[in-house]
């Protein structure tokens, strides 16, 4: 559970702290990633991992989700991981140094039940954000009006029978020089998960650094901002309030669910999972 000490250990960690505007947010660098393990603590979820070490390992209240966060292996292989075993929606993530924000798009969608199944298609939410759509001999790419996000759904190796997977890749650069991060999600993962990762993604709002820090690509755009460090920590406080309550409404739902079903365990999917595409 996430408690007022470490709220005010964030607040004391940005006091004072005057902020850039950095865009495209997806170069803006890895940011704060209590932004992530605070709302999945708000939301119930507990450490399993030494306080003292770098490390942080996250268990969801129904054990059928764990994260595990490795900040130190960010910039050589991925920092993120996560993993879903609820039957029928077996997945995993890995992420490399991605802007914590744009991790949150993911996450956020995981503490929720499933959306409507009738959510538009990955492809058509990014064709109207200006992406280009590519057809692949094994599946499909998208491409961002600038050229540096590649997003790709097809199969991780050229077997008949495997199953497609997500894979994000972001460049400085179209086609040239080392990926600034990458992602991959496999197997089940339910489609609202991608939709809340290409959501964040997508988004044309900046994303706040401290201007002292240069943790962001250079080819990011930096410009003062208007947004104080004390309107910053507020956001962040709204936004553990804001999901504190989206939960419990969704827990109370489910648990009123759960008196009228045969479901025997509380994160087994009510209805099939629908691939999104």
């Amino acid at each position: 559970m996430l408690k007022q000490a470490q709220l005010d250990l964030f607040a004391a960690d940005h006091a004072d702290r005057l902020l850039d505007d950095v865009s495209p947010r997806h170069l803006a660098g890895p940011g704060d990633a209590r932004h992530v393990t605070h709302t999945l603590a708000a939301a119930g979820w507990t450490t399993r991992s030494d306080p003292l070490a770098p490390v942080v390992h996250l268990k969801s209240p129904d054990l059928c989700y764990q994260l595990q966060h490795e900040p130190q292996q960010a910039m050589v292989r991925s920092g993120w991981h996560l993993t879903g075993s609820v039957p029928g929606e077996r997945w995993y993530a890995s992420f490399g140094p991605v802007p914590a924000e744009i991790m949150a798009g993911f996450t956020d969608a995981l503490l929720l039940p499933q959306t409507a199944p009738d959510l538009p298609e990955v492809r058509d939410t990014l064709a109207a954000a200006g992406w280009t759509h590519t057809r692949l001999p094994d599946g499909h790419a998208a491409h961002s009006p600038d050229g540096t996000v590649r997003i790709e759904h097809r199969p991780i190796r050229a077997e008949v029978d495997e199953t497609p997977a997500w894979r994000i890749e972001v460049r400085p650069d179209p086609d040239h020089g080392p990926p600034v991060w990458t992602a991959w999600i496999a197997y089940f993962p339910p489609p609202h998960l991608i939709h809340g990762l290409v959501t964040a993604l997508i988004n044309p709002a900046p994303l706040q650094r401290n201007w002292q820090e240069s943790e962001g690509h250079y080819n990011a755009r930096r410009t003062e901002s208007s947004v104080s460090p004390q309107a910053y920590v507020q956001a962040h406080r709204d936004r553990i309030d804001a999901v504190r309550a989206q939960v419990r409404a969704a827990r109370r739902q489910a648990k009123k669910a759960l008196t009228t079903s045969r479901t025997p365990h509380p994160c087994v999917p009510s209805a099939p999972v629908r691939q999104a595409r």
